[in-house]
């Protein structure tokens, strides 16, 4: 696939679970027994929205980004995943954290794919 269709289809995919985590965030964060895990939701939301907007912001204002470099700045990611996956994992561990940590374990697993299979679409 050609680095720059990666890197576009990489933001919108982004921006898009980004607004369906905002939505669904706001949405669980109403009920008392959903709160954790619909405030983790939404804040993930919110933060991979400006991500994904100021890439594509970047994107049209400068080009695609070299395939190297964003290959590197993905695979970096995917070792922070997999450290929201283990933070995730322990909070799970705990009464008063389980749902912030069952909503950290789905925002990492996903952007763990996420970010696995663009860096793979981008091997030299």
């Amino acid at each position: 696939m050609h680095p720059a269709t990666v890197e576009t289809r990489l933001t919108t995919v982004l921006g898009g679970w980004a607004a369906a985590s905002v939505v669904a965030g706001a949405a669980l964060s109403l009920s008392p027994r959903t709160r954790g895990f619909g405030r983790q939701t939404a804040a993930w939301g919110a933060v991979d929205g400006v991500i994904a907007g100021v890439g594509a912001h970047n994107r049209r204002r400068r080009g695609p980004t070299d395939p190297g470099r964003l290959r590197r700045v993905l695979l970096v990611n995917a070792g922070l995943d997999v450290g929201y996956l283990a933070l995730g994992a322990a909070l799970l561990r705990t009464d008063r954290w389980r749902g912030d940590g069952a909503a950290v374990v789905v925002q990492g697993a996903f952007l763990l794919a996420l970010d696995s299979t663009a860096a793979a679409a981008l091997r030299p």
